[in-house]
């Protein structure tokens, strides 16, 4: 008898070790939008075109969709702040919605701070997300180019 309690808690205990060893380690955010836009449990997070993580839950809060992302351990520390989270296709899978990051740190020129985990993030539009990005393209542009070239050689001369 005492063989067969034995064997079962071996059996147990190496069960659970698998299904530990299984789960995927990381951490969660929540991140909420005016719209859900028709996402749902286990559609993927991307980041730079790299899966990153999935969404483990969808709800309402306060009228707006609560999101909660889990992150993949090894991916979380290229989540520093400020991010841009929004809504739009799957680039792996185009009929299905997915969470897309942003890094708009090198916007700024500062070097973001890493999540810690369970924060609460505002969602934006990803509307909003594709004129920041334009407005700083043109100001990239802007910088590089001759007439701004230009002034630069002259500002030093009116001094």
């Amino acid at each position: 008898m005492k063989q067969i309690r034995d064997m079962v808690f071996f059996v147990l205990l190496m069960l659970c070790g698998l299904l530990t060893g299984c789960q995927e380690t990381g951490k969660e955010l929540t991140v909420v939008f005016g719209d859900g836009k028709g996402l749902a449990k286990d559609a993927r997070v991307y980041q730079a075109g790299v899966a990153i993580g999935k969404v483990v839950f969808v709800g309402l809060d306060n009228g707006k969709a609560a999101v909660r992302l889990h992150i993949a351990l090894k991916h979380w520390p290229n989540l520093k702040a400020p991010l841009a989270f929004y809504i739009d296709t799957d680039p792996a899978e185009r009929t299905r919605p997915a969470i897309l990051v942003r890094n708009l740190g090198g916007l700024q020129g500062v070097e973001g701070q890493t999540l810690q985990g369970s924060e609460t993030i505002e969602g934006v539009d990803s509307f909003f997300v594709w004129k920041v990005l334009e407005f700083a393209q043109s100001v990239s542009d802007l910088e590089r180019s001759e007439f701004m070239q230009q002034l630069q050689r002259q500002l030093p001369q009116q001094r």
